[in-house]
């Protein structure tokens, strides 16, 4: 597996990473160390590694249940946007967090502005949403920045900005 701090691979079976020796915690859902406390993929808190792989020994059944999502989700309707492009990318919408650091779009990673964990997208009834996590360098439509954790609409053709990267939602 690979350490979430320093990116080097280490055993499977590690508490600690063995090169930069940072303790180890983990997403009891997607099964994968991951930093900080609660995971950017699914939402579950995350665990220590003694208790992540004692849990592995001896499951214990909806001990850690994925959070419910407020509303029903339904595929984006064919008229929907599909894409974001700009500044080199070319990148296909879909549910989840996103940031430098973590998320759904690992072209981020060399983004210097994005936060680690900027924002999320989702879509809603058949309709793209995006909010801001709270971000520092802030994520912008149509000029207008968005409001930490407040689900705003995607139409086509809408003009993007993810701190410093420019996208048109497509």
């Amino acid at each position: 597996m690979k350490c979430p701090y320093c990116k080097e691979i280490i055993d499977d079976d590690s508490h600690f990473c063995d090169q930069c020796g940072k303790e180890l915690r983990f997403c009891p859902e997607c099964h994968q160390p991951k930093r900080g406390t609660e995971c950017p993929a699914c939402g579950a808190d995350l665990v220590s590694a003694k208790e992540y792989f004692k849990s592995k020994e001896n499951p214990k059944p909806q001990e850690h249940p994925k959070p419910q999502k407020p509303e029903e989700t339904a595929a984006p309707s064919p008229e929907a946007p599909s894409l974001l492009e700009g500044d080199g990318f070319r990148l296909t919408l879909k549910e989840g967090v996103f940031g430098r650091t973590t998320g759904i779009y690992p072209e981020f990673g060399t983004q210097m502005y994005i936060s680690g964990r900027h924002g999320e997208l989702r879509c809603m009834n058949g309709q793209w949403q995006i909010r801001d996590l709270g971000s520092h360098n802030g994520t912008f439509l149509n000029g207008a920045r968005l409001a930490p954790n407040t689900w705003t609409d995607l139409h086509l053709n809408d003009q993007l900005k993810i701190a410093t990267t420019h996208l048109t939602v497509k």
